[in-house]
């Protein structure tokens, strides 16, 4: 009884340190974030705009809720929605401003260390749990990711997570109970509705789950395929209604951005080894050396010793599967990421908790050869983690207090200085020229929308065709004197096109850290001129029966409308008018046309093959309705539609578009005997594309 009561005690101190650790380093990033705190810039901005989308969509914030589900996946149109759901619901709770924003950061935090401290108990005991979740604490990585608003803490967290539950259910010493099953499929879900780079650890232990499936009995095999299934439903909403988006944003982040940012080849030399030389920075030189070595003193001492032929697998750890675990998944998500095209240092984050273990295994190895030769304690090591950390290149982000805190960060102002020429909160967008850390889109947006405001911010600048509409319609313009960030010459074209005009009075300018300033334009009243686009839309939604080339048309167009308008004000004009002149007169194509375009637009593509229907029968030879219906349906999932659309209306009007979208449906369906015909017709119909769109590039 006395025992029982010794080993519960200890435990309860044991989680009372963790909980200590946790609270030092909270404090740590609140100093930085009460007395550092600056603009979020590109990404940071982004992620705080979602979580406030997603705050105010599920109602935690002033403003209109979501109407249905649809309009909640909405929001997440190409990031896992978890994140920000979470997210969203502590900036309800603690404020909306990026400091108090920031909390959540704390809170993945804590969710790390206390399950890092739950692997280290499971893996070799408290000691070995004390300095995982001291390095934890204290890496110099981890500590970036803490006080910067990106998605890798949440990340790694919920990976951590993941790998500890799944790796207790797949061990057969103790696992194999559905309870263990139940979390380990919440953990994996929790995974993947956080962010895709979780796939870097799910695919590759998933597999190792079902090689091992063959090893294990039927109801281990029940259990898994019940986890596999159970995490498909899970995705597939938000999958399911936003793959488009998906697929091509990440072909976008992972292929494009590695052409543009000059990434190495991913089978070179540089690429292999592109992560190696942050492994110092990450965990700092004393953690990482001190792991380092003292696993590779184990490793040593068991060559010496000639056992290495004997119990190579067994170096570590008696219990050989909890460190096969570990290996395995620290190779294949290492791996992974490698062959990524994109790099950046903090992509590698999700093997950091991986790495920790291993480096805290190091740290016991010093310490069992440190008492078994000298009889000196372990507790001394602890503090190499803190000491550490006070000697890595992050504590000089403290020192620079005095510049930091002092720096001007215009985006406020800005902001104010809009909100006061407002009346009643209205939606407002305003275009934003320069790009840089201090002010671009995504910050402009985050400020403007902070404490219920509707005022988003916009890039335009891309193009000469932007110079036109933006002089014509917008009403606020955001311009920089000097250096303008990462902006094209085109930009720096309506850069002059805007102070060159009569139309546009500056209202104000405000400093900047580096040469030059920003400066705020509004319209004059006298030039005010009332965006009637809703009306430009009906034309161009009539110009689909064109097929592509009324389609380059009309996106070519809309692509800048919604720049110019970021709160789509004319679609539920245009809408209003159409159900209003449908009521009356249910033949009406072009408001069966307009409806169809915002349904499109709207990621609506079953009701958007309601209207494409009427007007297939409306128009029926016209070839373009069946096309749409085919693209729509194909968009929600359904080959079998599609094809035998695409087949039917083939046979009313022969068209190698029609011809080739019917075989692409039919193949997606499963009838691979149109494979032949889909190599000659899918050709074909880009041919008769490129054809339609020359009178444009002409």
């Amino acid at each position: 009884m006395l025992i029982k009561k010794n080993i519960n005690h200890s435990k309860y101190i044991f989680w009372i340190s963790v909980l200590f650790i946790w609270i030092i380093a909270t404090f740590a990033d609140r100093i930085w974030w009460n007395f550092y705190s600056n603009t979020p810039s590109w990404d940071q901005a982004d992620y705080l705009n979602s979580a406030l989308e997603h705050a105010r969509a599920l109602s935690f914030l002033e403003g209109n809720g979501a109407s249905d589900f649809s309009s909640l996946l909405d929001k997440s149109p190409k990031i896992p929605p978890l994140a920000s759901i979470i997210n969203g619901a502590f900036i309800a709770f603690a404020g909306d401003s990026p400091h108090q924003a920031a909390w959540s950061l704390s809170f993945w935090n804590g969710f790390l260390i206390f399950n890092i401290a739950s692997w280290g108990l499971y893996l070799r005991g408290k000691r070995f749990a004390l300095f995982c979740v001291l390095i934890s604490a204290f890496s110099p990585f981890l500590f970036h990711l803490r006080t910067d608003y990106v998605l890798e803490l949440p990340l790694i967290s919920a990976i951590t997570f993941y790998l500890f539950h799944l790796g207790r259910w797949s061990d057969k010493s103790i696992g194999g109970k559905w309870i263990q099953l139940i979390i380990a499929t919440f953990a994996c879900a929790f995974s993947l509705l956080i962010k895709q780079s979780s796939l870097l650890v799910i695919i590759p232990s998933l597999l190792f789950i079902f090689l091992l499936s063959f090893k294990r009995d039927k109801k281990f095999r029940i259990q898994f395929l019940c986890l596999f299934l159970i995490n498909l439903l899970a995705i597939l909403p938000w999958f399911y209604h936003n793959w488009i988006m998906i697929l091509s944003g990440t072909y976008r982040a992972v292929f494009e951005s590695a052409a543009i940012e000059g990434d190495p080849f991913v089978l070179g030399f540089k690429s292999i080894f592109w992560y190696f030389p942050y492994l110092d920075n990450q965990f700092g030189s004393i953690i990482f050396f001190s792991g380092l070595s003292g696993i590779i003193f184990a490793f040593l001492t068991d060559l010496r010793s000639f056992k290495a032929s004997s119990k190579l697998p067994y170096i570590f750890d008696e219990n050989n599967y909890k460190w096969i675990w570990i290996y395995y998944n620290l190779i294949t998500c290492w791996t992974f990421t490698t062959f990524i095209p994109n790099k950046d240092e903090r992509y590698i984050a999700c093997t950091i908790p991986l790495i920790i273990l291993l480096l805290a295994l190091g740290f016991c190895k010093w310490s069992d050869w440190l008492d078994t030769y000298f009889k000196f304690k372990y507790y001394v090591l602890l503090l190499i983690p803190p000491i550490s950390f006070l000697l890595s290149n992050s504590i000089n982000r403290f020192k620079n207090i005095e510049n930091i805190s002092s720096k001007y960060y215009p985006v406020k102002d800005i902001i104010s200085i809009i909100k006061s020429d407002q009346t009643f909160d209205e939606k407002e967008t305003v275009i934003v020229v320069p790009s840089t850390p201090d002010i671009n889109q995504h910050n402009v947006s985050y400020f403007g929308r902070m404490q219920g405001g509707n005022i988003l911010g916009r890039q335009l600048g891309q193009s000469l065709l932007h110079i036109e509409p933006v002089i014509k319609y917008s009403n606020w313009i955001i311009l920089a004197e000097g250096d303008q960030g990462s902006v094209s010459s085109n930009s720096i074209a309506l850069d002059k096109a805007i102070r060159d005009s009569s139309i546009f009075i500056k209202v104000r300018e405000f400093p900047r850290k580096k040469e030059g300033s920003y400066s705020l334009w509004k319209r004059s009243s006298s030039s005010l001129k009332k965006n009637e686009f809703h009306n430009r839309f009906i034309e161009l939604a009539n110009g689909m029966e064109l097929g592509p080339l009324g389609i380059k048309l009309i996106f070519d167009e809309i692509e800048i409308e919604h720049m110019l308008d970021g709160h789509f004000k004319y679609q539920s004009i245009v809408r209003d008018k159409a159900l209003s002149k449908i009521s009356s007169d249910p033949e009406n194509v072009e408001s069966l046309w307009s409806l169809s375009l915002l349904k499109i637009l709207s990621n609506r593509p079953s009701e958007a093959d309601i209207y494409l229907r009427n007007l297939e029968i409306l128009l029926p030879n016209n070839p373009w309705p069946s096309a749409y219906r085919t693209i729509v349906n194909f968009a929600s999932w359904n080959p079998w539609k599609a094809s035998l659309i695409a087949d039917r209306a083939y046979k009313r009007n022969p068209n190698y578009f029609l011809k080739g979208l019917g075989d692409m449906s039919a193949l997606f369906r499963g009838a691979f005997w149109r494979l032949k015909s889909a190599s000659n017709s899918v050709p074909n119909a880009i041919k008769s594309i490129d054809e339609a769109l020359k009178p444009i590039e002409k």
